[in-house]
């Protein structure tokens, strides 16, 4: 599993270790991984890794495929990610949102490709295959305003989920889709007020955001639901293609277009279309 140090990753690891599972989680610092094993217990193992450093992954195949020997992995669970401050479209650095594909797409393809023969995606394999589960995003069924860039990310993973779950069925491996609404996690208490668009027709839009973030910190779903989302997953004889866990991603998929437009745009204080 990527990205297990704090908040979504540290509660499935958890939660599966306490359902007697052995979890290989990734972590970028050292210190992390000591905190983890003394927290977790031997059933977790720190792996050091960077999902967007490309050139350590061989080396990082090669020392899990060492710890789970011929069993393969049970699972693939990409979970790192990140979330920009956000921003109007028009606005955004370009190299800040080239940031986030670099986490949110690349680096979980790059790690996908890395490990997926340990799933059983290769020649001549004949025993048990693993699962292909990503931790989406409601954004990745709704593309809110002044979120454009997060949403872009999180719908090309739904993209390439879709395309691999396909592309996988010929070696058996399931290819799954967690998407969460806001939850109550660490990653808002990190969210600050951005004072880049101060001056710009999107003030009272990004202070709105604000007071959303705000709201998504006291009032997020609680954790544990991702969490038991990835154990079904994980469990199911048959899984689904997707477990989306916020009620946005129903309505989207009922309401017209321009209704939720209007729907998003009141929620930001964006004045509606006229």
């Amino acid at each position: 599993m990527t990205g297990v140090s704090s908040g979504i990753g540290l509660d499935c690891a958890r939660l599966l270790i306490e359902r007697g599972y052995r979890v290989i989680g990734t972590l970028r610092r050292e210190e992390e991984g000591r905190r983890l094993r003394a927290e977790l217990g031997e059933a977790f193992t720190p792996l050091l890794l960077d999902v967007t450093d490309q050139a350590a992954l061989p080396a990082a195949v090669l020392q899990v495929e060492a710890w789970v020997g011929e069993a393969g992995l049970a699972a693939l669970v990409n979970n790192a990610g990140i979330a920009s401050p956000g921003g109007p479209l028009l606005l955004q650095p370009l190299a800040e949102m080239r940031s986030m594909f670099e986490v949110n797409l690349f680096g979980l393809l790059a790690v996908t490709q890395a490990f997926a023969p340990l799933l059983g995606a290769r020649r001549g394999h004949a025993g048990p295959v693993g699962r292909l589960i990503n931790i989406s995003s409601v954004a990745g069924r709704v593309a809110t305003p002044l979120n454009g860039c997060y949403a872009a990310s999180k719908h090309a993973l739904e993209a390439v989920s879709d395309a691999l779950r396909v592309e996988l069925g010929i070696h058996g491996i399931e290819v799954v889709v967690i998407e969460p609404g806001p939850i109550r996690t660490p990653i808002w208490d990190k969210a600050r007020p951005d004072p880049r668009y101060d001056g710009s027709a999107y003030q009272g839009a990004m202070q709105a955001m604000n007071a959303l973030v705000a709201l998504n910190a006291a009032k997020g779903a609680p954790v544990r639901r991702v969490s038991q989302a990835l154990l079904r997953a994980l469990q199911a004889p048959r899984p689904k293609p997707r477990y989306p866990l916020h009620g946005m991603w129903y309505l989207a998929a009922l309401v017209p277009a321009r209704w939720l437009d209007r729907l998003l745009a009141r929620r930001m204080a964006l004045p509606p279309r006229t």
